[in-house]
């Protein structure tokens, strides 16, 4: 029988962090398929410079605020990550147990590599896992660990049926880079920052394991629109073309007092702060 008391629900995510996976994982790659080439084109130095103001900014400043600190992020990197940027990485993330850094050898297929890490990080006692995944320029609000277990306590005779039950967070924000940083509130069906996978933890599978897009076709899902849970980055190195081909989702012009209220309340972010620093980083600071 399932007890309350006794019922362990765990949270896990993996952030795939400039991982050089065996070519063909992304739309994005050089067009020979091969993996120096993918390596050159993840370490170039920009880019890798960009990748860490995220890291630093945006996606770091909520997880370090989570009201239920009770969860894991496994960060999953190249073992050939040029060791400056490796340092940074790590001094950054240092303050924040829940993170895991994974250096792991390069050229791994990609669903291989995130399923090996997140079935191994799943705890023997849990009952059930709660899986999520973000890029590395998206951000989850600082009650995300919190409402998740919340929400799971409400959804359990449904997701008891077959195992399997998503959690559909579909308000946030998305972030689109320029001159200056701005930000459009979005209601978004099935976008991965918002997107909760609920699974027994003895299945072999893992949240790399289904397409994001198409879950409602296969599982139970509830969507909530009633709370801005996520940020999105778009900019020309997302891998997803946001800003370009905005798919499943609709748009809300909001005052910019607004949004920067929502930033600071919801994910810990000061919007002047932030664009300091991003004024900085423009400047070549």
């Amino acid at each position: 029988m399932e007890k309350g008391a006794a019922f362990r629900v765990q949270v896990q995510g993996i952030c795939r962090w400039s991982y050089p996976a065996a070519p063909g994982a992304f739309r994005k790659e050089p067009e020979a398929g091969d993996l120096a080439a993918l390596r050159a084109q993840l370490y170039a130095p920009e880019r890798l410079r960009s990748r860490l103001f995220f890291l630093e900014y945006v996606v770091l400043p909520a997880l370090r605020a989570q009201s239920d600190p009770d969860f894991t992020l496994h960060l999953l990197m190249g073992d050939q990550l040029p060791e400056d940027v490796r340092a940074r990485v790590l001094a950054l993330i240092a303050d924040v147990p829940q993170i895991r850094p994974q250096f792991e050898p390069e050229g791994q297929p990609h669903a291989e590599i995130c399923r090996k890490i997140m079935l191994a990080g799943r705890e023997k006692e849990a009952r059930a896992v709660a899986e999520f995944r973000l890029d590395d320029d998206d951000a989850v609000a600082t009650d995300f660990v919190e409402f998740t277990r919340q929400s799971f306590a409400k959804l359990r005779q449904v997701w008891r049926a077959g195992g399997k039950l998503a959690l559909d967070c579909n308000a946030g924000l998305v972030l689109e880079t320029g001159d200056s940083l701005t930000f459009r509130a979005v209601i978004a069906r099935y976008w991965t920052p918002g997107l909760v996978l609920f699974l027994r933890p003895k299945l072999r599978q893992c949240v790399m394991d289904f397409a994001h897009a198409q879950l409602w076709k296969r599982i139970p899902t509830l969507t909530h629109p009633r709370r801005v849970m996520f940020i999105r980055g778009a900019h020309g190195d997302n891998d997803s073309n946001v800003s370009q081909r905005p798919h499943n989702a609709s748009f809300d012009e909001l005052p910019e007092d607004q949004i920067n209220a929502l930033l600071a309340e919801r994910f810990g972010i000061s919007r002047a702060e932030l664009q300091a620093r991003w004024a900085e980083y423009r400047a070549g600071g």
